[in-house]
């Protein structure tokens, strides 16, 4: 799944753009920039992993609570940005550290404090592990995608400023080559005319264009409030999966849930204000 999404998103971000990725990024004297470069493959890696463990995730645990968990990047981005990206963090982001944290508690608390019984019940904790990696791989690959930015214009490269894409298009190269490498170790892995469509809509309507919009965007907007924004994507989610897929989350669940979105979102209104 993972595999053929990021090959179909590569097709349509490359076809957007009118080129293939850069996979190292030079300086104006067409020197290679070892700092910019390395940035450039972090995020990428980071990128690549978050969109596996996304896919991983989704099998072991249920959607609402990969996608939920997932979306933590912007706490990991407060505790990690100061270090990477020099971006000194307020009161407040520690509050909204703080409030996440009691998010998370009782987003496991159905695993922690209760039991359950049958096959897929007992993948659940690996699956919400994994969302939670998930969640801080993607706040990573906002933070390197972001000091690429800063180093661009401390060398006067405004130019080449903006490497998102490249750095998105080197992720989907990469997710598609693991994720396909299963057809040749793996039975019933190539997916029927139907799943293939299904497939494709997700490259270009999930990966593809909204890869090519953020890149954009990341342009205009520190690291932090690029990955709040696109909180507005889990506050809809699990109305989805109830309605398509019948899943119910538990009322701990939706309580955590609400409480991590609502610290974040509440953060990002502060910091306006300020």
């Amino acid at each position: 799944m993972a595999g053929f999404r990021s090959l179909f998103a590569l097709i349509t971000i490359m076809a957007f753009s009118r080129r293939v990725p850069r996979f190292v990024i030079k300086n104006p004297q067409t020197k290679i920039d070892k700092k910019r470069t390395l940035y450039l493959w972090l995020a990428a890696l980071n990128y690549a992993i978050t969109m596996i463990l996304f896919c991983l995730c989704n099998k072991l645990t249920y959607s609402a609570n990969a996608v939920l968990l997932q979306y933590t990047n912007p706490a990991w981005i407060i505790i990690l940005g100061p270090f990477i990206l020099g971006e000194k963090s307020r009161k407040f982001d520690y509050v909204t550290i703080a409030g996440v944290a009691a998010g998370m508690l009782l987003f496991f608390a159905d695993n922690l404090f209760g039991t359950k019984s049958g096959e897929f019940s007992d993948t659940v904790v690996l699956g919400n592990i994994l969302a939670l990696v998930s969640g801080i791989t993607f706040g990573l690959t906002t933070i390197f995608q972001r000091k690429q930015q800063m180093l661009a214009k401390q060398s006067g490269d405004e130019t080449n400023a903006n490497t998102s894409s490249d750095a998105f298009m080197i992720a989907q190269i990469i997710t598609a080559v693991f994720g396909l490498s299963f057809i040749f170790f793996k039975d019933n892995c190539i997916p029927d005319l139907q799943s293939l469509l299904f497939l494709l809509l997700l490259g270009i309507f999930q990966m593809g264009i909204p890869n090519i919009m953020y890149s954009i965007g990341i342009k205009k907007v520190p690291a932090l409030s690029a990955s709040l924004i696109t909180m507005l994507e889990p506050l809809m989610n699990p109305v989805w999966v109830l309605i398509f897929v019948h899943e119910i989350p538990s009322w701990s669940c939706i309580l955590g849930g609400v409480m991590i979105l609502g610290f974040i979102l509440l953060r990002e209104i502060v910091s306006q204000k300020n």
